[in-house]
C-alpha cells in the first residue's frame, strides 16, 4: 500500500483507482467479459485476442484509468501541484472507477486502526 504522507512530501500526486472488473477488461480493446480470465494467472480476450499475463494486463488497465483520469478536461492543478477532480456541473460523470486525491491525506487515528485489526 502506498504511504499517502510520503507522497504528499514529495509534492507527488495520489491517485484511487478503482480495480472493480480489471481482472476482466481487457487492455487492448477494453472489453469486459468473464470468460476473458479462464485462469488466475493468464488473461486472454475473447474479442481482440489479446493475450498476456492476468496481473499484467489488470496493471495497464489501472495505469489506463489513471491516465483518463488526468486527461479529463475538468481534472486541474492547485497552486500547491496537486491534481483535483473538477467539482463543477458534471463532475459525477468523470472517470469511471477513478478519482484524485486531494492534499493533505489525512490518516487514521491509531485508536481507529486497532479497531479495525481486532475484527
Amino acid at each position: 500500500m502506498i504511504k499517502a504522507y510520503k507522497a504528499y512530501r514529495a509534492q507527488k500526486a495520489v491517485f484511487k483507482i478503482s480495480a472493480y472488473q480489471t481482472s476482466q477488461e481487457c487492455a487492448a480493446c477494453n472489453h469486459t467479459h468473464p470468460n476473458n480470465r479462464k485462469t488466475q494467472s493468464s488473461f486472454h480476450c475473447e474479442r481482440c485476442d489479446h493475450s498476456d499475463l492476468a496481473d499484467h494486463n489488470s496493471a495497464v488497465v489501472i495505469q489506463k484509468r489513471a491516465i483518463k483520469l488526468i486527461l479529463h478536461p475538468g481534472t486541474g492543478l492547485s497552486k500547491r501541484g496537486v491534481l483535483l477532480a473538477d467539482t463543477g456541473r458534471g463532475a459525477k460523470h468523470k472517470t469511471h472507477g477513478a478519482k484524485a486525491s486531494c492534499a493533505p491525506v489525512v490518516e487514521t487515528s491509531k485508536k481507529k486502526r486497532k479497531a479495525a485489526q481486532a475484527a
